[in-house]
């Protein structure tokens, strides 16, 4: 199915609804909107337009309601009642008060991702799979957490900015996924560190992560237990290419470049290491970076004779180079100088 030239919609949008569309059978105005005070942005007389245009124009089964959206809650579904109702008279309740709670968690996830999609303008001509799709609304409608769905409107949004960013295996982890499980995730997330291509968490000083990020063995063994780090520690090997004279490490929106230096033989680093499922993960909770923990990590390497500086990123190319300013050298303490 696809939807064209959706008037004062844009790209993302349109394409969303396709996706909706695709994967529910139907769209209505609350896929779209925030409930939220800090949305109300996205609540534009021009998307109710263009849901009818849908509707019109493509023989789309689109459903628009003008007016304030209709909350329920569990009394007026009869839910709580006690009375002396027949069984199918109970069953139908209960599968109605069911459903609806669904399609309520449908609508706060789908309205996550259109408003990630807001300021978009360009989505990619690859569309996603329908058998994802298929299995993202089937995991997602029974989703009842604010927080969880906050985190599943982002894959949604995610993956119509970039089709197999995350696979069937992420949608089946964060279909598992507690409110505890995330929270875990998000501390170690702020951590992250990138060094070619691959996310770490440097675990060099424990005593650093314990006393200044609260960090410790056990959130490490936590993350290992769900599948998104590997369970046990590791060492990277830096500098094992004599030829190779500088080490990048990238988190969030701060670089550190270390220079081999008086560096003669390889540096063993020692890391946490995040999965394939880990790292998708971290496209959900993206950290701003962790200035001092780079730091930290800048004088492991000076106290091994590297040089290193530290930098705030203000691009990222295409190409996978980055430019930053405001670069300053990376000093040891005086007293272990």
């Amino acid at each position: 199915m696809e939807i064209k030239d959706l008037a004062g919609l844009s790209k993302p949008l349109t394409r969303l609804i396709e996706v909706i569309s695709q994967g529910i059978g139907a769209v209505s105005r609350p896929y779209l909107i925030r409930r939220t005070a800090d949305a109300k942005a996205h609540e534009v007389r021009v998307i109710a337009a263009a849901l009818k245009d849908v509707a019109n124009q493509h023989q789309l089964p689109v459903v628009f309601k003008d007016g304030e959206v209709e909350l329920w809650q569990k009394p007026e579904d009869r839910t709580l009642l006690l009375d002396t109702s027949s069984c199918d008279e109970r069953t139908a309740s209960r599968t109605d008060y069911r459903e609806r709670k669904r399609q309520n968690n449908v609508e706060s996830i789908t309205s996550v991702a259109a408003a990630d999609l807001f300021d978009q303008t360009e989505v990619p001509d690859q569309r996603p799979d329908e058998d994802w799709i298929n299995r993202f609304f089937s995991a997602a409608e029974d989703v009842s957490s604010e927080q969880m769905q906050e985190l599943w409107g982002r894959i949604l949004s995610g993956e119509i900015k970039k089709p197999g960013s995350y696979s069937l295996k992420t949608l089946d982890f964060v279909k598992n996924l507690t409110k505890e499980d995330a929270t875990t995730l998000e501390k170690m997330s702020k951590l992250a560190v990138f060094y070619q291509g691959v996310a770490i968490l440097p675990n060099h000083d424990a005593e650093w992560l314990k006393t200044e990020r609260d960090l410790f063995p056990g959130h490490h063994f936590a993350a290992g237990e769900l599948g998104a780090m590997y369970p046990t520690d590791l060492n990277y090997r830096v500098f094992q290419d004599p030829s190779v004279n500088q080490a990048v490490f990238v988190s969030g929106n701060f670089v550190l470049i270390v220079d081999r230096a008086s560096i003669t033989n390889e540096i063993q680093l020692p890391v946490w290491k995040f999965t394939r499922i880990g790292q998708e993960i971290l496209q959900l909770i993206p950290p701003d970076g962790d200035e001092a923990h780079l730091a930290q990590l800048g004088r492991f390497f000076v106290s091994r004779k590297a040089t290193a500086k530290l930098a705030k990123i203000i691009e990222k190319l295409p190409n996978g180079q980055i430019r930053f300013q405001d670069a300053k050298d990376v000093q040891l303490p005086a007293d272990k100088v």
